[in-house]
């Protein structure tokens, strides 16, 4: 076994972090055609497979491989993404230096207040979609207006189509398939079904960053044209106030992206216009039904750099 652990360390890391990450599926390819050179893996028995796997296992521990862990994008390139046996990085221990100016504590990120529940995907948490999103990827994901009017119609038809579903299948085969474009971008496709004669849906995945740097995958159909928007609305995200009006956003968002300030003031309209062009934060604000003729207010806020756009009451800003 000293030959191939000598081939397992030969194999091309990633350090990240303060660890060590070694690819999973190198490792057990390594030790497959070590132990059994004439046979393909895909036609292994059970037996067999259980070995290598277990070779696999004892020999990366001993190597000081702790644990096997998911990386994703934006940590690696979508090429790269998959399984990792994860180890620490030995280095010398550093005493943390006194800071000699104040500490300035901005609060929690976006990732935290999502985590946390302070901040809502506007779009997927409406149709109980969060957990499958953690499923596939440790950073936000959200989907086009055009990804969820797909979905809806699909899980109306007549074939037997549930949301949870069909956002597994598109987050399963953005990790699984499809073709890199770029560092940032993939395209794959997904079967749905129930959509008339098409079957085959195209998808793209793009990672992007907010205004702090935080990254978020965005996906949307392929052949997605050109939205009839002034601006980008980047990742929708809501407050829990504005999710327990139980409201359909799409159309406000619409209108937002389209310029329809709503319930704003003439000054504060044409600072939108201003916004707008030179590149500032957009507020809009609209009146919304929440059943029993009461209507509650909301607005709608796009962030300076078109990276986030947050829908909240006006209590919670």
């Amino acid at each position: 076994m000293k030959n191939l652990k000598t081939q397992i360390a030969a194999l091309p890391t990633i350090q990240m972090g303060g660890e060590t990450y070694l690819s999973y599926q190198a490792v057990t390819d390594t030790v497959a055609a070590f132990l059994f050179p004439n046979a393909p893996i895909d036609q292994m028995m059970a037996v067999a497979y259980q070995q290598i796997l277990e070779t696999a296992d004892s020999l990366c521990r001993e190597m000081g491989y702790q644990e096997i862990v998911k990386l994703t994008p934006p940590d690696v390139p979508f090429a790269d993404m998959g399984l990792y046996w994860s180890a620490e990085l030995t280095a010398a221990p550093q005493l943390e230096a006194e800071p000699d100016f104040p500490t300035i504590h901005t609060g929690p990120g976006r990732i935290e207040m999502l985590t946390d529940g302070l901040l809502l995907d506007a779009r997927l948490s409406q149709l109980g979609l969060d957990e499958v999103t953690r499923q596939h990827f440790k950073i936000p994901v959200t989907a086009s207006d055009v990804v969820i009017d797909l979905m809806h119609l699909a899980v109306n038809s007549s074939w037997p189509n549930d949301f949870k579903g069909i956002w597994h299948d598109i987050l399963g085969m953005c990790v699984a398939g499809g073709r890199d474009i770029s560092a940032t971008e993939r395209v794959f496709t997904v079967i749905i079904r129930g959509l008339g004669q098409r079957r085959y849906w195209r998808f793209k995945a793009c990672f992007q960053q907010d205004n702090s740097g935080t990254p978020f995958l965005y996906v949307r159909l392929a052949d997605e044209g050109e939205q009839n928007a002034l601006f980008e609305l980047g990742h929708v995200v809501m407050t829990p106030g504005a999710a327990a009006l139980k409201v359909d956003f799409a159309p406000y968002l619409a209108r937002h992206a389209q310029g329809d300030w709503g319930e704003l003031d003439h000054f504060d309209k044409q600072q939108n216009e201003t916004a707008v062009k030179a590149g500032y934060r957009i507020l809009s604000a609209y009146t919304v039904p929440i059943g029993d003729d009461e209507t509650e207010w909301i607005w709608i806020l796009t962030e300076a750099d078109r990276s986030v756009t947050t829908i909240l009451t006006p209590e919670e800003y």
